[in-house]
């Protein structure tokens, strides 16, 4: 048999193979089961196949080819190591920012950390926030705002959205993930005197998880708005004192706490940099600080904005 003729029927019997392995395989028929992932080494066997059908996937969720059909969604589940980043993650799995953050419900790159339990899909798309009941009309809403075949959508019962293979996040959720929504809440006053994440509670000397940053300043320091949003709460609220709550878009929300003043009440709509309250000591504090956090559907996010990463 002639060279190119031996090269050709290995690249076919490949191939072959390959589509064989999307149809047999018994993991690839159940959409959530979750597929762990030990490592992100490009001769894995687990990563040679993800970033396959991710490549196979984009090309048909792309180009709309209504002849082809998606390998089935799946998901892999990935602990973050030491070393891990974002990106790196990203650049491994054939994953892009806008997945990643979609699928993960990240607020910014800097969201992860080690043992944290990232979802990797075999497929890039992200999530629609806008329908979320799983009727043929709610399908054809979405297929039609992304340009894309209603066959090729996933509508997921755990998150009551909508996954959309092969599309990017819209222009707004992008501004949030890289930190261009937010503002810093003192301005230009004020100092960060505890980080999010573990520290010893100042109280109990104990490890514990501080869910938002402290900025220390002094008695009476506006407070501005990092955001445009909604006044959901104003009030008094256990350890965080005197406590505003504003609602953005996207589910994101951030908190205001310890506050001397309380300068506006709920159901106020408010713009970015906005006066809101002054800085105080209320609550469980032992000085003068604002302990201001960000959540996004409940879930609390590092703080990320211009001059603070």
């Amino acid at each position: 048999m002639p060279s190119f003729e031996r090269h050709s029927f290995r690249f076919a019997k490949a191939s072959l193979i390959f589509i064989l392995s999307f149809i047999l395989d018994a993991d690839l028929l159940a959409v959530y089961d979750l597929v762990p992932l030990r490592s992100l080494e490009y001769s894995d066997s687990k990563i040679i196949r993800v970033r396959e059908e991710v490549k196979y996937n984009l090309q048909v969720s792309v180009s709309n080819l209504e002849k082809k059909n998606l390998v089935p969604l799946r998901f892999l589940s990935y602990k973050v190591g030491k070393q891990d980043t974002f990106f790196k993650i990203m650049a491994r799995t054939g994953m892009d920012l806008d997945t990643l953050s979609s699928v993960n419900q990240l607020a910014s790159p800097q969201d992860i950390y080690p043992g944290m339990e990232l979802l990797i899909p075999n497929m890039r798309g992200v999530y629609d926030s806008e329908e979320t009941s799983s009727d043929d009309s709610n399908r054809r809403k979405v297929a039609s705002r992304f340009h894309i075949s209603p066959k090729f959508l996933y509508y997921d019962d755990q998150r009551k959205s909508w996954f959309v293979p092969g599309r990017g996040l819209p222009k707004e959720e992008k501004n949030f993930f890289y930190g261009l929504v937010f503002s810093n809440p003192l301005a230009e006053e004020g100092r960060v005197s505890s980080r999010y994440g573990k520290r010893k509670d100042p109280f109990t000397k104990k490890d514990t998880f501080h869910g938002g940053i402290d900025l220390a300043a002094e008695e009476g320091t506006p407070v501005y708005a990092s955001a445009d949003g909604v006044v959901s709460f104003s009030g008094s609220k256990g350890g965080y004192g005197s406590l505003i709550v504003l609602k953005h878009p996207l589910g994101y929300e951030t908190k205001y706490g310890h506050l001397s003043k309380l300068l506006v009440p709920p159901g106020t709509k408010v713009k970015k940099g906005q006066l809101i309250g002054e800085v105080g000591m209320t609550g469980r504090a032992t000085g003068f600080h604002l302990h201001f956090e960000v959540l996004r559907n409940s879930l609390r996010q590092r703080p990320v904005f211009h001059g603070h990463v």
